[in-house]
């Protein structure tokens, strides 16, 4: 990812000594595999005018190496549909504007291209969002002149960054506003995906709270997805206790 920049100095953080050591020249890699991935870091770092590896602890790398997942995952043609969270204009997008237009442009495709970093209103599709972004962007009200002041007071939890929708959160970062589309991806994946643990619904939504999104109607959607899952259904306890209390009878 960094050589399809165009980066020419590079100062790489990780959380494994090992590996850090290893790149470093100050151990010898005895394991094959590890030898293997050493060889083709050697050869990597030599494509950079300066490189420099250097030991953190683990909890000051969580996003960095989930970053770093991704750019082992994909290849550089499919940049464009990584679907990462919460990215906002590059710190280095005016310098790069002015001295490398063609780098610039493809920062801006990255950022702008991912499920769900996307504005989500670029294909003109109106969803409960609108009304919010453009009272935030254009100072435009609703039509409905005696519910402004009531969406006044709603829209003033919300907040507009790079023309994407936020929540303000009392504990948590900013909540990351979806569409329906992008609402059901989250459901399907926090739900049964390779994290998932096919929660029910109530726990369902605190879970995707937690990772950062908001919809109005995120706990019904929820719950109803949760029973709409066929493995929760195979796997749900089977309840053998009738349907109504039992009577004696008397014997004929």
């Amino acid at each position: 990812m960094a050589q399809g920049l165009k980066v020419k100095n590079l100062r790489v953080y990780s959380d494994s000594l090992l590996v850090v050591i290893h790149v470093n020249n100050e151990y010898v890699a005895r394991d094959s595999k590890m030898i293997a991935y050493l060889k083709v870091a050697t050869e990597q770092k030599l494509k950079f005018r300066s490189f420099k590896i250097t030991q953190v602890p683990r909890n000051q790398n969580v996003e960095a190496d989930a970053l770093a997942m991704l750019g082992a995952t994909f290849q550089p043609t499919e940049l464009s549909n990584i679907p990462i969270t919460h990215v906002l204009t590059p710190a280095i997008q005016k310098e790069l504007e002015q001295n490398h237009p063609g780098v610039a442009a493809h920062v801006q495709h990255v950022n702008r291209a991912g499920v769900l970093v996307s504005d989500g209103n670029q294909q003109g599709i109106a969803d409960w969002r609108t009304p919010y972004v453009e009272w935030l962007r254009d100072g435009k009200l609703p039509e409905d002149k005696k519910g402004s002041q009531s969406f006044r007071m709603r829209a003033s939890i919300f907040v507009l960054i790079n023309n994407v929708l936020f929540r303000r959160s009392l504990a948590e970062p900013y909540l990351r506003c979806l569409n329906k589309k992008e609402a059901d991806t989250v459901l399907q994946d926090v739900h049964s995906g390779e994290c998932g643990n096919h929660a029910g619904g109530r726990s369902l939504s605190n879970k995707i709270l937690r990772q950062g999104y908001f919809w109005p109607t995120m706990r019904a959607d929820a719950v109803n997805h949760a029973k709409r899952c066929d493995s929760c259904q195979k796997a749900a306890p089977a309840i053998h206790q009738p349907a109504d209390a039992m009577h004696p009878i008397i014997s004929p």
